[in-house]
This record gives structure tokens, C-alpha cells and sequence, in this order.
């Protein structure tokens, strides 16, 4: 049965809730102008009152306007009706991966490399036009019944070069496919969206991710520390063609993996097509960023990229002992430099009128605040800690998770203010939202409609 739970705009007749997203909830609803079937997310009210998170919703919608393809969901309109903004979307129809996945277990690696070749011709596009998705994960495939996909929930995405901006409210799971980069905080592009489409296609090969821990931090650690293990170790059914992708894929170093997801849309084009089954064939297989090739003779043709990863003579890795050697002695002559220095810098400042050496201004320590896939999640005790020891003042307030689309236990943290990412100085105040354990199901006419939404949560 649907139920009506609010028109919007005098245009969009919003119904049952379908998915819960980091900003918001998305339901099914009519845009009964043009009589067709749409998908509304609506910004949750709380968060809508920053105009950090009104703009990042902007952005979300203005990123996904500018795409047009068979595998993104479309969107149609962005509009405000009071406090509430909202972005109307392609209602896609389907399951989306996560729960095919949970559903069917591993999929068979033909499937997976279909599903995922897919999600590269979308990311293509995207990267085409400057757009990186920053989230791939199989919550955000949607897949139908003939196995076509659509790419959707590209709310942090952000423009290449463009400023970072980061709020509270990350879907949880993020850290399970995280490239390295950005669990470390640095700078991202195109290479962190193969990381995690590669352990997307790990989990479709096998069934589950690669990396567990007690804590969302601690799976985000072993992202930047751990290498990926081949999916034939857990799934003895995956060719060796399937290792040497995802093994690819999810190098650590960025400039290792393919050069672009249309090298890795071709790779598995390559490995799913009949004849590579059983037959001797020669196979190119794409190296570095630089474009260098390597032509293999396989029996089975199960092709590997070489040089392997590791290998003695990959050259990679000899390049990281010389690189290292000479890291090693720039720090001596830095530090014999400095040392030879020091009475200079101490005489050069001194006050040549009194002859007493002149204290330069302490600079406050810098503390930001954790990244969202990172902090979101936690438990606040892990974040209170960390708080105490860069000397943050902080206050919990509990808050119901299902109003952030949420399903978090008692004691988990929901949001933060200010956002995760964000500067905090010593002595400034950090609000906690913590989960009081309770989920909540509010539509956007929470206050009058409460309870009439149907629960369909997006993992």
C-alpha cells in the first residue's frame, strides 16, 4: 500500500521511504506535472539549518545534472519548499548491489566483471567531466533484473582541484572500500575511485570485503596498510585473471593502478570474453600510468600484470629502494644543515637594540576533526579520547539515528559540529551527537505523519 506522506512544491506527491543516505532519506514519489514516477531526497531538517550542508546537497545535485549516461541516475530538479531542500532523481528500479551480494553470496566472475565493467563506464563519464564520485561502494550500484547498473548517491563527489568540503552524516560501510589516500587524508582523484571499485569487484568474487576491525578507524587503517588479498585465496572458483585486476586495482600507490577506469573497463571486457577460457592467446596487459605495455603467452589465458606487484625486479619497487636511499640521505645533510645553522637563526634573532633574543608568537596547535568515514559511526568514547588529549572542550548531546537516516547502536556517534575534517582550535567547544539507540522511521512531515514511512534501509 502507498501511502502519501507529503506533496512538495504542489508538484511532488512523496510517499514510502526507500533508502536512508548519509544527507538524507530518499522516498518514491510522483511528479504529478509531467505524471511520471521519481525519486525525492530530502535534506534532513537538522542538517539543513548549516549552509555547509545546504551547499554540499547544492553541489550533489548540480554534480549529477551535469551528467548524462545509460549508467548514472539521472537527475531532474533541485528545489526548497520551506526548510526543506530536496533533489528529484531517477527512480531506478531494482536492487541495489549490497544486497544482491548479501542475498546471492559471491557472484559468479563473468557476472561481476558485467556489473562492474559498468561502474566503470560510469565513472568514466563522470571523470570526463571533472566529476570524482569519492563514495563507490555496492550501496550506491543499483543493479535490475538483466544485471544493468546504475551508479547513483554521488553526494560527496567533488570537482577535480576543486576545495574540499566535508559534513557529518557519511552512510556507514564507507570504510570498507576506501582508497589509502583517502583514509590518509591526502590529496584524491579518478585512482581513488578504481581503489574502490577494485574492492567492490572483491566483494562481488568472494562475497565479502578484505578488511574487518573493531572500529570503522581500524578498517580504514588497514586500507593504507594491509595489501589486498587475491580473491581466488577465498573463492577458489575466481580465475587468476580476476587477481591480477583487483591486485591492480587496489595498489597502495595510486600511480600503480590502472591509468584510468576505462583501462579497467577493457581489462575486464578482456578477462569475461569466451575465448579467453581455455585457450593460448597472447594478452596486453596495460602497466603504469605511462602507457607501457607487456605482451604475455598464456595456456589458459589467465593474463597477469607485469612486472608482479612485490616481484624482486619489479621496477617499482627497485625505484622505492633508490628513492628511499636517497630520502634516507637528504634527512643526514638536512640535518647537519640545520645543525651548522642554528647559532646563525639564533643571532639573526635577536632584537638589535636590546641584544635579547625575540620570542616569536606561539602558533596554536592545528587539531582537524577525523574524516566522516572515519568518525561517523565511532563509538564517542574513542572520539572523546582523542579529543581530551589535544585539549578540546567537547558536550554529547544524544540524538535519535533514524533522524539522520541512520541505523547506529546506543553510544555511536551520528554527527558533529563542526564537521568532520574541519579545523578546531585549542579551547574551542565540539558538539557530539551520539546515538541514544533508538531508529526512529519520521517521513518529512515528521511531526504530524510520524510512523507512516516503510523501512527500507540502504546499507
Amino acid at each position: 500500500m502507498v501511502t502519501t506522506l507529503k506533496i512538495l512544491k504542489d508538484r511532488y506527491e512523496v510517499e514510502d521511504k526507500i533508502a536512508a543516505g548519509g544527507m538524507g532519506i530518499v522516498y518514491a514519489a510522483t511528479d504529478e506535472r509531467l505524471n511520471r514516477r521519481v525519486a525525492v531526497k530530502i535534506l534532513d531538517e537538522r542538517l539543513a539549518e548549516d549552509p555547509s550542508f545546504v551547499e554540499r546537497f547544492r553541489r550533489e545535485a548540480r554534480s549529477v545534472a551535469a551528467l548524462a549516461h545509460p549508467n548514472i541516475a539521472r537527475v531532474f530538479d533541485y528545489a526548497e519548499d520551506g526548510k526543506r531542500h530536496f533533489i528529484v532523481m531517477e527512480l531506478v528500479e531494482g536492487k541495489d548491489l549490497a544486497r544482491v551480494i548479501r542475498d546471492e553470496g559471491s557472484l559468479a566472475p563473468e557476472r561481476a566483471a558485467l556489473i562492474t565493467a559498468q561502474i566503470c563506464m560510469a565513472l568514466d563519464h563522470a571523470h570526463s567531466a571533472g566529476i570524482v564520485h569519492r563514495d563507490m561502494k555496492p550501496a550506491n550500484v543499483i543493479v535490475d533484473g538483466d544485471d544493468r547498473v546504475k551508479v547513483t548517491d554521488f553526494g560527496i563527489a567533488r570537482a577535480m582541484g576543486e576545495s574540499k568540503l566535508t559534513v557529518t552524516g557519511a552512510v556507514m560501510g564507507s570504510a570498507h572500500y576506501i582508497s589509502p589516500e583517502q583514509a590518509g587524508g591526502t590529496e584524491i582523484g579518478p585512482a581513488s575511485d578504481i581503489y574502490s571499485t577494485g574492492i567492490v569487484l572483491y566483494e562481488m568474487l568472494t562475497g565479502a570485503v578484505p578488511f574487518t576491525g573493531e572500529s570503522l578507524m581500524a578498517v580504514a587503517s588497514r586500507h593504507i596498510t594491509d595489501d589486498v588479498p587475491p580473491p581466488s585465496a577465498l573463492n577458489q572458483d575466481v580465475p587468476e585473471v580476476y587477481d591480477s585486476i583487483v591486485a591492480r586495482a587496489t595498489a597502495k600507490d595510486p600511480r600503480r593502478r590502472f591509468p584510468d577506469v576505462a583501462a579497467m573497463e577493457a581489462a575486464l571486457s578482456g578477462a569475461s570474453a569466451p575465448e579467453s577460457v581455455g585457450t593460448t592467446a597472447a594478452t596486453t596487459v596495460p602497466l603504469a600510468a605511462g602507457g607501457s605495455t607487456a605482451v604475455l603467452e598464456t595456456s589458459d589465458a589467465a593474463p597477469t600484470v607485469w612486472p608482479i606487484p612485490g616481484d624482486r625486479w619489479d621496477p617499482y619497487r627497485i625505484g622505492r629502494m633508490v628513492l628511499l636511499a636517497f630520502a634516507v640521505l637528504a634527512v643526514i645533510a638536512a640535518a647537519l644543515l640545520l645543525a651548522r645553522l642554528g647559532d646563525t637563526d639564533a643571532g639573526s634573532a635577536r632584537d638589535p637594540g636590546t641584544g635579547q633574543q625575540e620570542q616569536a608568537p606561539d602558533a596554536a596547535p592545528q587539531f582537524r576533526m577525523p574524516e566522516e568515514e572515519l568518525l561517523i559511526g565511532a563509538n564517542f568514547e574513542q572520539v572523546t579520547g582523542v579529543l581530551d588529549r589535544w585539549g578540546i572542550e567537547y558536550k554529547l548531546e544524544p540524538v535519535d539515528p533514524g533522524d539522520f537516516g541512520l541505523d547506529l547502536a546506543e553510544g555511536e556517534i551520528v554527527a558533529t559540529a563542526p564537521a568532520p575534517g574541519e579545523p578546531v582550535a585549542e579551547g574551542d567547544l565540539v558538539t557530539l551527537f551520539v546515538s541514544d539507540g533508538e531508529d526512529d522511521e519520521d517521513g518529512p512531515g515528521k511531526s504530524e505523519d510520524k510512523g507512516n514511512g516503510k523501512d527500507k534501509e540502504k546499507d
